[in-house]
């Protein structure tokens, strides 16, 4: 069981050994998240908007910092096609969080990280017509919205039980 659970890790398969993933946020301690980009407002939503939008994009300033959502491992750190400057954080609740069109990236692949943590800064870089963060939700290699995890009006972490399928469905169950 132990190598079934190390090659999971390793592969970021987080439905290497079981069929639903259950993060309940409302076990998550203030100080274990952060709001990505504090002060923020969402100027592009997830789902279809002409073509599908796999985040939400936040705006603020150029350069204004980039926070981890929740502790994690940095999983990619480096330009990657239309996102420009990105990085992708895998959380041990098997969720990524990606953060992209970034001026400059402040991390490193294998790094920890912790909730809170500057991550990187704001930009445009790739396909991008103003300086923001394109943030999104990942299980599996699948998106989600965002929306599951944060209330981006009040910048504060929803506080209801998740559990994504390995079909691809996601559960939510409200405390």
């Amino acid at each position: 069981m132990q190598q079934a659970e190390e090659l999971a890790r390793l592969t970021g398969n987080p439905f290497a050994l079981r069929n639903e993933i259950v993060v309940d946020l409302g076990e998550i301690p203030n100080g274990k998240w952060c709001y990505p980009l504090p002060k923020a407002k969402v100027i592009s939503p997830y789902g279809n908007r002409g073509r599908y939008h796999t985040g939400v994009d936040l705006k603020t300033r150029p350069n204004d910092a980039i926070y981890a959502a929740f502790d994690g491992v940095i999983r990619m750190s480096q330009v990657f096609s239309d996102y420009g400057n990105c990085v992708i954080i895998r959380h041990p609740s098997g969720i990524e969080t990606l953060y992209s069109h970034n001026s400059q990236n402040l991390v490193y692949v294998g790094q920890r990280v912790t909730a809170g943590q500057r991550i990187a800064l704001t930009g445009r870089t790739g396909r991008a017509t103003t300086e923001h963060l394109h943030f999104e939700l990942r299980v599996g290699g699948r998106h989600y919205n965002p929306n599951l995890l944060f209330d981006h009006h009040r910048h504060s972490i929803r506080r209801h039980v998740l559990t994504f399928k390995k079909s691809g469905g996601v559960n939510i169950k409200e405390k």
